[in-house]
């Protein structure tokens, strides 16, 4: 409180009294008391400068604390780790698949094992056949009940037998019979006086694709998991996280502290900043990690397939992740305990569950509907767009609703969060939160 002493002048003619007057000054947002508004007549003083919004420093203390957070880090790294390790799974599969070990003890297997490898190549499947010469018969079935090859083939007056021991290897059997019958068919030919060529005049298949230049359906099936996955994952670990420490500074006091210094709405901008930075920070890596297994595999094909649908995907997160962390916000906000998280919170995590199930079951009709709507859109737009199935403007009209509806989603939520936020007496519901006056 500011005293300020006036003197009247007397060449005024007036009669005035010589004493101290109390005047208070007002208290600004931020705890800085102002002076007293000047006397009538007197110099008129410039008005205060607008504080300037302090969400800026709030993101970045988010950021710094959450990098430090030993679950978040762990989580992230988890994550990765999962993603490398499909990587790496698939890359030992791609190494093994195709390479089969047969026992043999006819010469003539080298020749048939041979023309089978030809004929896979021919229909364009990499198969490895080696030949592993025995020296009779009962040392090939010895060495396939042993487990030491994948088949036995053994000649009789019949023609050729393939071994397995529980079941029969189907690459095997698929290519080294196709093997048999090319050869039987190339005796039976020579032996009516005719050719081979004669003999399977009219016999090939054609294949024709009706829509070469599309993105095949299982690219597009494995795409939307990815992103559903990934969406939900960072809106559940950071939603609960970012609800969680919003609880403890209520429950701790702080938020009083830090309420007398800045605005409430520039700590839940902040907050909110810096959540959805770090989201798309460890989307960035996930998605890079992913790109690095595509190109592993030898899938850069399948790499330009997803491009497009791969940005416009981590659009829709941002946005998407931005209405769930300041949502989340609000349910930490109406909590009095870090014991009420999983009460306040079990209705979001049930909202996005049901965008997580819905968006990558949904097919046909329900998938071009739900590409529309806000939050669901996130995974069924993206999975479109890869699929070749979207016109031209339906993103950009897509991501507009998205937009409106988080306009709309986030002015509710901080509202909420404004008003609970320092109700420290009981638990609230998201209704009676709203309904409080500010």
């Amino acid at each position: 409180m500011t005293t300020l002493t006036t003197e009247t002048a007397a060449h005024t003619g007036e009669h005035a009294s010589t004493g101290t007057t109390g005047t208070t000054g007002t208290t600004e947002p931020g705890g800085t008391t102002a002076g007293p508004a000047p006397a009538a007549g007197g110099p008129h003083k410039a008005p205060k400068k607008r504080q300037p919004s302090a969400w800026p420093i709030v993101a970045a203390r988010e950021i710094a604390v959450k990098i430090r957070d030993r679950g978040f880090l762990l989580s992230t790294v988890a994550t990765l780790a999962v993603i490398l390790g499909a990587v790496g799974l698939q890359v030992y599969l791609a190494s093994t698949v195709g390479k089969i070990t047969v026992a043999a003890v006819s010469t003539d297997a080298d020749q048939l094992v041979r023309q089978a490898e030809a004929l896979a190549d021919r229909a364009d499947q990499d198969i490895e056949i080696s030949v592993r010469a025995e020296s009779s018969p009962d040392a090939v079935r010895d060495a396939v009940r042993s487990g030491d090859v994948d088949a036995g083939l053994l000649r009789t007056p019949e023609g050729w037998t393939l071994l397995g021991d529980t079941d029969s290897d189907s690459t095997a059997a698929t290519w080294i019979g196709a093997a048999v019958q090319t050869a039987a068919l190339e005796a039976n030919a020579a032996a009516a006086g005719t050719d081979m060529e004669t003999l399977a005049e009219g016999a090939t298949l054609q294949h024709t694709l009706l829509s070469p230049d599309e993105t095949p359906e299982t690219v597009v099936r494995m795409a939307t998991y990815f992103f559903g996955f990934l969406f939900y994952l960072a809106a559940v670990l950071l939603g609960v996280s970012l609800a969680t420490s919003i609880v403890e500074e209520k429950q701790n006091r702080i938020v009083e502290i830090i309420a007398g210094s800045i605005r409430l709405r520039d700590l839940l901008v902040g907050k909110i900043v810096g959540s959805t930075t770090l989201a798309l920070a460890q989307m960035v890596a996930f998605t890079a990690a992913a790109v690095i297994g595509l190109v592993a595999t030898g899938e850069s094909g399948t790499l330009g397939q997803v491009t497009t649908g791969l940005g416009w995907f981590l659009i829709y997160y941002v946005v998407g992740i931005a209405v769930l962390a300041c949502v989340f916000a609000a349910a930490g906000a109406i909590a009095t305990r870090t014991e009420d998280i999983q009460s306040t919170t079990t209705p979001v995590n049930a909202l996005v569950a049901v965008v997580f199930v819905a968006g990558i079951t949904a097919t046909g009709t329900a998938q071009s509907v739900l590409s529309f709507a806000p939050l669901t859109s996130t995974i069924t737009m993206p999975a479109r767009i890869i699929a070749g199935d979207t016109a031209w403007w339906e993103p950009a009209a897509s991501l507009l609703v998205s937009l409106a509806a988080a306009t709309l989603v986030v002015l509710a939520a901080e509202r909420v969060y404004r008003r609970a936020l320092m109700q420290t007496g009981r638990k609230l519901s998201f209704r009676q939160a709203f309904k409080l006056a500010d």
